[in-house]
């Protein structure tokens, strides 16, 4: 769900940036080699980016749908990961499981996922087997054979992964519960699992509207990088994708913007868990804008590691937690700023709130120390690097930029953003962002606990 850094390039200049970048240690010192891509736009809109690498005779291929969470309507959610399922399911040209099994006996592998905004597909391959995998990736994009028997069997797939991940675990639907409650319009209010409800009521004339809507070339980005020619490439996509029809009922900007949060939300939960938790989120803009860069930098000094100002401050300074994990969740719309603690026996949740409450207090009040954005800066850019050692990681990273930044060629330029960062733009971010009239608070208490627990409710303070 949550974005990390996986910025991706590969060569001997990366190396040879690396080693200089961890003897030194200072940001200054690394210079990341530029990335050339090639573009293309189809005539029935499919876009495309092309990066050349023959650091191995291998080729990553990722089709990128601007398909998630975030473009489900209220009563059919879940249906974007559900397709991050049925897509291996077979087409009208390939039976059910075939997709896979030509990726796996050519020597490459393949995988999907799903996120609010997007749903991504990718193959890894030799070489040798890319007319192949584009030939695969555009008969499913168009051809899928979606019949009630692999609806029914997919369904039946996700919804154990929802009981697996959310259901079932202690604290598994308190981060559920927040965004529920932090959120009033946008669909950022659900999570990308669906609700297991909407699952059981899909019909599957749902369904195929679903995938005639968005799984469509106008509605993809497909990325290719590796051992390639790039003008050969370009017959190959024109080949393979060029006949497929453009999409007719993709909706234009239907997504609801939230209102600001104008008043604290409180949240009070009895669940079967052992221990008192707590998790609070703040309001945060959408990746890639000019507020995005100093918060990501602070949300790295905030929750980074256990050397972290809050893993820091509630498990070993004061030790009234057991856990403590915050992160910032950089979505293509305003997403969430979050901590979440489980504390010790004996410790309640107003305890741990007041604690989190006094670290991002400091971070108003006080300039962050160089050495800490220094840190920061220096982690950031370690994750530019090393994640740019596979084609399958500078295929994520270009599809994200182009897909979500908008942007592809931020592979290149998004650096030099974190670099000029500075310390009072990290006290400024915080001083608009971190306020409590923009926070939202799930206390969770359990339910055996002496007295009772607390009664499940929600408010504003």
């Amino acid at each position: 769900m949550f974005r990390t850094f996986h910025k991706a390039h590969a060569g001997r200049a990366v190396v040879v940036a690396a080693a200089l970048f961890f003897v030194t240690g200072t940001c200054g010192s690394v210079t990341l080699p530029h990335t050339s891509i090639q573009t293309v736009t189809l005539p029935n809109g499919l876009n495309a980016c092309i990066i050349e690498d023959h650091q191995s005779p291998v080729v990553d291929v990722q089709v990128w749908y601007h398909v998630g969470s975030k473009n489900e309507v209220p009563g059919r959610t879940g249906f974007a990961h559900l397709f991050e399922h049925l897509m291996f399911d077979g087409t009208t040209n390939i039976g059910a499981e075939d997709f896979s099994d030509y990726i796996i006996r050519s020597g490459g592998i393949d995988n999907a996922y799903t996120t609010e905004d997007t749903t991504v597909f990718w193959e890894t391959t030799p070489s040798s087997q890319l007319p192949v995998v584009l030939w695969l990736e555009a008969d499913r994009m168009r051809n899928l054979d979606i019949t009630q028997s692999v609806f029914n069997n997919e369904r039946e797939v996700v919804e154990e992964e929802r009981r697996l991940k959310f259901d079932n675990p202690p604290y598994g639907t308190v981060v559920e519960t927040l965004y529920e409650h932090a959120y009033s319009v946008h669909p950022y209010q659900h999570m990308t699992i669906g609700s297991m409800h909407d699952l059981d009521n899909a019909r599957i004339e749902d369904i195929k509207d679903f995938y005639d809507t968005y799984y469509v070339p106008n509605n993809a980005t497909l990325v290719m990088v590796g051992d390639l020619d790039p003008d050969e490439a370009e017959s190959m996509i024109q080949k393979y994708f060029g006949p497929l029809a453009r999409g007719v009922r993709l909706p234009a900007n239907h997504i609801p913007q939230e209102p600001p949060q104008t008043a604290k939300r409180v949240v009070k939960l009895d669940l079967n868990v052992a221990l008192p938790a707590f998790i609070e989120g703040y309001h945060m803009p959408a990746d890639g804008t000019a507020d995005a860069y100093p918060l990501r930098l602070a949300s790295n000094i905030l929750s980074e590691g256990e050397s972290s100002r809050i893993y820091r401050r509630l498990v070993y300074d004061k030790q009234i937690a057991l856990e403590a994990e915050s992160t910032g969740n950089f979505t293509e719309d305003p997403n969430l700023f979050f901590v979440f603690a489980v504390l010790n026996q004996g410790h309640a949740p107003a305890e741990g709130e007041a604690e989190v409450g006094a670290e991002l207090s400091r971070l108003k009040s006080q300039l962050v120390t160089d050495t800490e954005l220094e840190k920061a800066k220096n982690e950031t850019l370690r994750d530019f690097i090393l994640s740019r050692q596979t084609v399958q990681s500078r295929g994520e990273e270009l599809g994200y930029a182009a897909v979500v930044l908008k942007d592809a060629n931020l592979v290149n330029t998004e650096p030099a953003r974190f670099l000029a960062v500075t310390p009072v733009d990290i006290q400024r971010v915080a001083q608009k962002y971190f306020v409590p009239e923009n926070m939202t608070l799930v206390e969770v208490y359990p339910k055996n606990a002496e007295g009772g627990g607390r009664r499940s409710g929600a408010g504003a303070e």
